[in-house]
């Protein structure tokens, strides 16, 4: 497995250096900024913290939640050391970006566009609820026969009694899956073109992407559908 070098997140930041970054969507984005509800309204062009993500998963930074907010806390004490603050982005997703210090958005061009809706499946995992094993479309096969002979809903025979389907369910937690899932409301924005985004950057930080897109200048912008196409150049 290959090691992740954080080390520049050792060093100040400096945002010594102009570049252009250019992103050509390869699909439809939608990316949805805030907490959303039963609704995922997409931004017409990504935001700092996703243009973060973006150049993370370019550098291979795939790190837990737990892992990332370590490191931010030796940040945080690093950054004092430097006489720098250290601020903490955490509106929106659950997503904690390393790299916001390195790079600001001067100006950012975005081409015609057109919205629309979809419907998106998304996950969910209720184990200690009624709700999951009445969401999920699959079960393990040995459990089907007992299944088959639980108490049925006096109004409605043809459903299973809720306490008897969450009793089922809670003792025979590994023969249902993990998650379930539910069609949900999403916005989409489909590109005539491409954005580009002038930046401030610090050097090394350009090197490193640059050193990534030499072999491999694909990823994804909003979530995993998004795919795009990344240039990124000085100017």
């Amino acid at each position: 497995m290959e090691k992740i070098n954080l080390s520049i997140l050792e060093k100040m930041p400096l945002l010594d250096l102009e570049v252009v970054l250019e992103i050509e969507p390869l699909a439809p984005l939608s990316m949805v900024s805030e907490l959303p509800g039963s609704y995922y309204k997409t931004l017409k062009s990504p935001d700092k913290k996703m243009l973060c993500g973006l150049f993370e998963n370019i550098l291979g930074w795939h790190i837990c939640l737990i892992d990332r907010n370590m490191i931010v806390q030796e940040l945080i004490k690093t950054r004092k050391k430097q006489n720098l603050d250290y601020i903490k982005n955490v509106k929106g997703s659950t997503f904690t970006p390393l790299l916001m210090e390195y790079f600001e958005i001067n100006l950012k061009v975005i081409p015609s566009s057109l919205f629309f809706d979809d419907l998106w499946s998304k996950a969910y995992r209720r184990a200690d609820a009624i709700v999951h094993p009445k969401g999920t479309f699959n079960i393990s096969y040995n459990i089907i026969p007992s299944k088959r002979e639980l108490q049925r809903n006096e109004k409605n025979p043809k459903q299973i009694e809720d306490k008897a389907m969450e009793k089922f369910f809670k003792n025979n937690l590994g023969q249902f899956p993990q998650y379930y899932s539910s069609p949900t409301g999403r916005e989409y924005v489909q590109l005539n073109g491409r954005y580009q985004y002038k930046l401030t950057i610090d050097t090394e930080l350009f090197t490193l992407l640059q050193e990534k897109l030499k072999c491999e200048n694909i990823g994804y912008i909003g979530n995993s559908e998004g795919w795009v196409d990344i240039k990124l150049r000085k100017l």
